[in-house]
């Protein structure tokens, strides 16, 4: 389950200003980011044995791993509080941390993806320095493609938008937030999603870690 991370309301710069004969703070963007989401693999700070006493850690916690396959997606809305149209104009991946993979533990596969919507797509490349943001290319069963447009974007109070930061790969064990550029009325800003200062985690594979199915890392129990 998703941990839900903060609200993020940022006042947009510009001070206070008169319009139509009345006193009107700056509006404000909203932006709503709940963790990292997905069906990928998880890495489990503990052995078999202590997933079987606590299989709620296997629903319920873990740090997702990017495959060629499976990937965790963080998922923003945005929307302004009036209807003054706010321009996104960029996002930008922050590396918080990078630690080395671990050498104790267990990695539990995951199962049951469902569907997705859609929503402006963009893939992230921990691998990279400077991080990699670029928009999603898909190839359909024809041989076509499909590319996931880029910035800028309008937002407001009638017309949101959501985004989809996918994290394709990563290296070592890695924290990172994400910062969005605006402006509105001529004045820049940005607004930093962290995770509640957390950072979103991920890692690569470990490969010398034992690795289960969630039948067999939670003794076949399913929690409601």
């Amino acid at each position: 389950m998703t941990v839900l991370t903060g609200l993020v309301a940022l006042v947009i710069q510009g001070g206070w200003g008169w319009l139509q004969g009345e006193l009107s703070d700056p509006p404000e963007l909203m932006a709503y980011a709940p963790g990292l989401d997905g069906c990928t693999p998880r890495y489990h700070d503990a052995p078999l044995s202590e997933l079987h006493e606590h299989p709620e850690k296997v629903y319920r916690s873990g740090v997702m791993i990017p495959t060629t396959e499976l990937w965790p997606s963080i998922n923003v809305t945005l929307q302004a509080k009036t209807s003054e149209a706010i321009a996104i104009t960029g996002a930008k991946i922050s590396v918080l941390s990078t630690r080395p993979l671990p050498e104790r533990g267990a990695v539990v596969d995951g199962e049951g993806c469902g569907g997705g919507i859609d929503q402006r797509a963009f893939d992230i490349d921990l691998r990279t320095n400077p991080v990699s943001l670029k928009p999603t290319v898909e190839r359909t069963a024809q041989g076509g493609v499909i590319r996931s447009r880029d910035f800028p974007f309008k937002v407001s109070s009638g017309d949101p938008e959501q985004f989809m930061f996918n994290v394709k790969h990563a290296a070592g064990d890695v924290r990172f937030a994400i910062t969005l550029s605006w402006v509105s009325g001529g004045e820049p800003g940005s607004t930093r999603l962290d995770n509640g200062g957390r950072g979103y985690r991920v890692m690569a594979l470990p490969k010398d870690l034992p690795r289960y199915s969630k039948s067999e890392a939670s003794k076949g129990r399913r929690l409601p």
